[in-house]
């Protein structure tokens, strides 16, 4: 699962669908580009981002400068407005994807389907060159603030499809539980910031929009304001949506964490912070009423808000996979001890469901059907019809 990467060969020409990192290990050790796009062979015409997620495009700085790079506007400006905060640069991006607007390098025709995932700006793609149509799924799922994404696609999907690449992040997860959708998820939240004395420490990844906007709806649910970190704050704004909360909106405040006022300094973009200056709120003031807030929170924060005396009776609620908690080296759940809180998890998966998926691959019912992004494709034959498998490295014709 992780490190998406297919080469995609037509009449002595290639391109690529994703670039992406692994999720275990060291990318920078053990990751490696097929040798076309690392040589900057110029058979190689373009490499297609599905989404923004390192494991989908983590790669990318090891292309040639000389390779064509595309990705969603939407998806690139919010990796740009994050990289002042994350340290990882935006990649060099020469042009982007759209629904529907389909981009001709040499042979291929690649036409993007906007997709719900909870990466923002996410996209399906259809690959056409010498009479052969490969469907790519990338990442995608039927239950989160897009859901209509995925109904269209199944009331008008691809036809005359040689190859699904079908994604099986919840396959090999028999057990998966949580929330059935977004909102499912948001009532939920609401009930726990409504049941919290102090202040509700929400724990979601800005760059997850969609969680992002659960967290806003579910504090109004719970009559509390909501605070933005300037990260927060940043990414949001660069999406152009007025449906996800922005910093001028009523009840959303800014506070800017000590890391964060560092980063400010250093740089001298005071900016930042200046433009956000009406909505600002400081730890004496969080502290004064903490009942009244919904902070969206990471460990780096603790120590300040301890010592401003704000996490009096707070609760954590942790709204992402409960694995990050577990994985080494992730200080959270170390501070969460530290401070006598035992976080509660609110979460519903970024990925389809098994019978979403197969209710994608009856709709589009391909001649082929190929696991991609699992950690089970041996399950794949007892859940769908015509399935190929194909060990990773190895060329095969569609």
């Amino acid at each position: 699962m992780g490190g998406s990467c297919i080469e995609v060969e037509a009449a002595g020409h290639h391109i690529l669908l994703d670039a992406g990192a692994p999720l275990t290990g060291d990318p920078l050790n053990e990751a490696r580009l097929p040798e076309v796009a690392e040589t900057g062979d110029p058979s190689l015409l373009g490499v297609f981002v599905s989404h923004a997620h390192p494991d989908h495009f983590g790669l990318l700085h090891r292309l040639a400068d000389s390779v064509r790079t595309y990705m969603g506007a939407d998806a690139h400006r919010i990796l740009k407005a994050a990289s002042f905060y994350t340290d990882r640069e935006a990649p060099r991006i020469n042009g982007f994807l759209e629904n529907g607007s389909m981009i001709e390098a040499g042979p291929f025709r690649v036409t993007p389907y906007l997709v719900d995932h909870s990466a923002y700006d996410a996209y399906a793609l259809l690959v056409e060159a010498e009479g052969s149509r490969l469907f790519y799924t990338a990442d995608l799922r039927a239950h989160g603030r897009k859901p209509g994404t995925f109904a269209r696609l199944l009331k008008r999907p691809p036809r005359d499809i040689d190859v699904l690449l079908l994604e099986g992040t919840t396959v090999g997860r028999a057990n998966w539980m949580g929330p059935a959708n977004e909102s499912e998820l948001e009532y939920e939240c609401a009930l726990h910031f409504h049941e919290t004395e102090g202040m509700a420490l929400a724990c979601y990844s800005p760059q997850n929009l969609d969680r992002m906007v659960t967290a806003y709806r579910a504090a109004l649910q719970a009559d509390r304001d909501f605070v933005m970190d300037l990260y927060a704050a940043d990414v949001a704004a660069a999406t152009n949506n007025g449906n996800i909360p922005q910093a001028d909106w009523d009840r959303v405040r800014i506070y800017v964490p000590n890391s964060q006022r560092v980063r400010v300094k250093e740089s001298e973009e005071f900016w930042r912070v200046d433009r956000h200056r009406e909505a600002r709120i400081f730890a004496e003031e969080l502290a004064s009423n903490p009942g009244r807030w919904v902070l969206t929170f990471r460990a780096s924060m603790a120590a300040e808000l301890d010592r401003a005396n704000c996490l009096k009776d707070a609760r954590a609620l942790w709204m992402m996979w409960p694995g990050y908690l577990d994985q080494p080296g992730d200080r959270t759940r170390a501070t969460f001890e530290r401070l006598g809180i035992a976080p509660d998890v609110a979460h519903t998966s970024g990925h389809a469901s098994v019978r979403d998926l197969q209710r994608l691959a009856e709709a589009i019912a391909a001649e082929r059907v190929v696991p991609i992004h699992t950690d089970a494709p041996d399950r794949f034959s007892t859940l769908f019809d015509n399935v190929y498998s194909y060990d990773d490295g190895v060329w095969w014709e569609v």
